[in-house]
Formats: structure tokens, sequence, C-alpha cells
């Protein structure tokens, strides 16, 4: 079953709501930003509000800040899944990450993240909130005593909020990401195929202004 993840986008000016409008059959999808629905790149940053928890299993990890940037891809007739997907993150940050057994741990971004969707009740109106998911993670964790070396890749669902141009990432662990290569296993607590969960959300500003998808 397909994951679902959702739409980056927004905008660092305040947002003028608009009015809930008759639901639409999607796809295909339009993507404005700024009010454009021209075909397009929009450069975004985004700035996690407050932490993030990712986890397997055996082991609770966490780091106090995070960041992402990338490109929101405006358009009209657009399906939603990748190569035709509504924005990439093309890098990541990651700051006071640790796991639980305090150890601080460096995050490292890998590939072009995808974010996809085929939510079907998408309207409109700029108050919605878009389902969807991350595709093409991938993600290597490590330390500098060597105690945890490994990578995790796959899919994250998600949603995005058009009201508050907030992107929530709320992968549960279902196995739609996985460890899949370990080569330090953080004193016994990781081992490849751990089902991984990754949870945060993110302001995400647009300087060509607010993105959204109908």
């Amino acid at each position: 079953m397909k994951k679902k993840l959702l739409l980056v986008g927004a905008a660092a000016a305040a947002l003028t709501l608009a009015a809930p409008a008759m639901a639409s059959a999607a796809p295909p999808y339009t993507v404005a930003v700024g009010g454009s629905t021209a075909a397009g790149n929009h450069a975004f940053t985004a700035t996690a509000v407050g932490g993030i928890a990712f986890t397997v299993p055996l082991n609770a990890m966490s780091c106090t800040s995070a960041g992402a940037s990338g490109s929101i891809h405006s358009g009209t007739g657009k399906s939603g899944l990748a190569p035709d997907h509504l924005a990439t993150i093309s890098s990541t940050t990651w700051s006071g990450c640790t796991e639980q057994f305090g150890t601080p741990l460096t995050v490292t971004h890998g590939g072009a993240w995808k974010l996809e969707t085929a939510d079907t009740s998408v309207t409109t109106a700029a108050t919605d909130q878009v389902d969807g998911w991350i595709s093409g993670i991938s993600a290597r964790v490590t330390d500098s005593t060597g105690l945890c070396d490994f990578t995790v890749t796959g899919t994250a669902d998600g949603h995005f909020d058009e009201a508050t141009q907030r992107l929530v990432v709320d992968e549960t662990g279902d196995g739609s990401l996985t460890v899949t290569t370990v080569v330090a296993d953080c004193l016994g607590s990781i081992s490849v195929g751990d089902p991984a969960s990754f949870n945060g959300t993110y302001n995400v500003s647009v300087p060509d202004g607010a993105v959204n998808v109908s």
C-alpha cells in the first residue's frame, strides 16, 4: 500500500486564508506558489519546530533541531508522483542528535528525497491538509567513537498543512523506512531490517510565496 506524504512549501509572509471551496477530483494537481501556477522551481527552506525523534525497536534517538532545503515544483496537470512529484528535498541538517545511551550522533543526508501525494480530497482552498509521503529517503547515522554507523532508507508518511504552511512527518515504523546497512550497531541495539519511525514538524519558508495544492 502506497505511503502517504505531504508536500512541502510555505511562505515567510503572513497568509491570507481562502474560503473553503468545493472538493475537486485529484490528481491531476495544480501546484501554485505565491498564487502563480506557472511551471517552475521555487527554492524553500524548512526549520523544525522543536525536536526530531527517530527510533528503532531497541533504540530511541532524537535531535534537538533540524532543517531542510530544496525546491517546490509548481505547475498544472501534475500527477503528484515521481518524476512529476510536488517537491524535492535536496539537503537536510541535524543538530544535537543522540542515541538513547547518550552517545552524540551525526546524521548525513543522502540523495534527493521526493515529496509525493495521491490525496483525493485536495480542494482549491488554501486551508487543506495534503496527505502524502517522502520517498527516496537515505540517511547515514554515525558517531565519533565508532559505536554507531548505520544507514536508514525508504519512505515516510506525512502531511502538509496549507493554512500553517507546515510539513509534518509522521512515520510510525510500519516497515516502509528501515535500517538497510549496519557497520557498527550502537552496542547491539541496531540491526539490518529494523523498522524506523521518524517524527517531526517543520515550518517551511518559500521566498516566492505560499504553496497551495489543488
